[in-house]
């Protein structure tokens, strides 16, 4: 029988009730040795680094993958089998806790583009209010340098703002407000950011406006992971003016999430439904792949 690994220890009801207040929090020490190991062989694997950690790049590039764990095994394990889904159900205090999906963040050394503020919701095809990201780095990150930033209490906004990627891309067609000029109002808000060591996360809503500044600490890549997880409450909700999920999955307008795309992780992990996956790979639908690409070309650029 396959079974996720349990946190080294529970979330405080501080900590819980800090979640759900600011919207976000930093977890020391979540992941051992043995799932930064992992989180580490796959961003490598991935991203074809190889032993060279820190030699500068003549172009240095930013990627952003999402949905690896269906193709990459040490995603896969990590986000299954890890201590991730069970800290997500203590701060939901949800009975049942789905994967989304993975994401990875490899920002190569001596990149010094910014990661807009955006908060992750308008990005997805779900509703609902149990939905949030585990963000961690197998490289240690300064608060002033590559860790990710919060605006604290930002999820209990009721304003939607323009879904901004790296490079300033828009990536949605709908109609959102341009975010606020943050960064020239920084003491207007309260800005939440840790130094993390390999192992810490951070847990954050996926209505919480974040983003990150400057290059990686100490000439190195930064390597980091997300994974998105869903609640009780979680519905798939898709509008068509966002990049739709690869993999066809059956689920209609305000399904549920579930099935063996998005796979129940607790109380129990759904086997039946991860049977596929743990043979191999499952690639993404051509067929949606090329919908996106054509959404895609729609998407605009703003400048930073």
């Amino acid at each position: 029988m396959l079974i996720p690994e349990t946190p080294a220890r529970p979330l405080s009801e501080a900590e819980i009730d800090a979640f759900w207040r600011d919207g976000v929090i930093v977890v020391r020490g979540l992941y051992s040795s043995k799932w930064i190991d992992t989180v580490q062989a796959a961003l490598d694997e991935i991203c074809g680094f190889g032993d060279d950690r820190s030699a500068e790049a003549k172009k240095p590039f930013f990627r952003s993958d999402p949905y690896t764990w269906h193709m990459n095994d040490n995603v896969r394990d990590f986000a299954l089998f890890g201590p991730t889904a069970g800290l997500v159900q203590q701060a939901f205090r949800s009975a049942r806790v789905n994967l989304f999906c993975d994401q990875i963040f490899v920002k190569q050394a001596y990149n010094a583009d910014r990661t807009p503020w955006h908060h992750d919701m308008t990005f997805f095809p779900l509703s609902g209010t149990q939905i949030a990201s585990v963000w961690t780095s197998v490289d240690p990150v300064k608060a002033e340098e590559s860790a990710l930033e919060f605006i604290v209490g930002s999820h209990k906004w009721p304003q939607r703002f323009r879904p901004l990627g790296v490079g300033g891309i828009v990536k949605s067609v709908a109609e959102f407000d341009p975010a606020p000029d943050f960064d020239g109002a920084r003491d207007s808000y309260r800005i939440a950011s840790w130094d993390m060591q390999p192992g810490d996360a951070v847990l954050f809503h996926a209505l919480t406006l974040h983003g990150s500044r400057g290059k990686p600490a100490g000439g190195l890549n930064r390597r980091a992971i997300a994974t998105r997880w869903c609640g009780d409450d979680a519905r798939y909700a898709p509008t068509e003016t966002e990049l739709q999920v690869a993999w066809r999955h059956g689920l209609q307008p305000g399904d549920p999430i579930g099935g063996p795309m998005f796979p129940q992780v607790l109380p129990h992990l759904d086997e039946d439904g991860i049977a596929g996956r743990m043979k191999g790979p499952v690639l993404p639908d051509p067929a949606i792949v090329a919908q996106n690409q054509k959404l895609a070309a729609r998407f605009e650029v703003v400048p930073l």
